[in-house]
C-alpha cells in the first residue's frame, strides 16, 4: 500500500473517496469534508510514519527488557545497556527508512 492509501485508510476511514497511486488520482466523494491537500496528507504520512515507528521501537525495548535486569547472564551486558539507549534516543535521530540499531547477540 502507498503513502496516499495508507494515510487516507488511517485519518479518512469515514469518509467517501477513492484512490489510486498518486494524489492525482484522488477522487474525494464527501460532500462533508474537504478534500485534503497533498501537502497536508504528505504531514500526515510523516506522523503516521513516526507513530508507527515509535511502536516499533517500544516493542524492540519491550522485547529486550529482561537484558537489563540485574541478574542477566550475559558476558555483553553493557553492550544490551547500550542497545537499549540507543533505541530511546532513536526517535531524535530517526527519518524515513532509517533502520534502528542492531541487537548485539546474547
Amino acid at each position: 500500500m502507498d503513502m496516499i492509501q495508507s494515510t487516507l485508510l488511517r485519518y479518512y476511514k469515514y469518509n467517501s473517496w477513492s484512490c489510486g497511486d498518486t494524489y492525482e488520482s484522488l477522487e474525494w466523494n464527501d460532500i462533508i469534508t474537504q478534500k485534503p491537500s497533498k501537502e497536508h496528507l504528505e504531514n500526515l504520512w510523516i506522523d503516521l510514519s513516526k507513530e508507527i515507528m515509535r511502536e516499533e521501537r517500544n516493542q524492540l525495548l519491550k522485547e529486550s527488557d529482561h537484558t537489563a535486569l540485574i541478574d542477566f547472564p550475559s558476558t555483553n551486558k553493557q553492550a544490551w545497556l547500550d542497545y537499549r539507549q540507543q533505541l530511546r534516543d532513536f526517535p531524535t535521530v530517526w527519518s524515513v527508512g532509517f533502520p534502528f540499531p542492531s541487537s548485539p547477540i546474547s
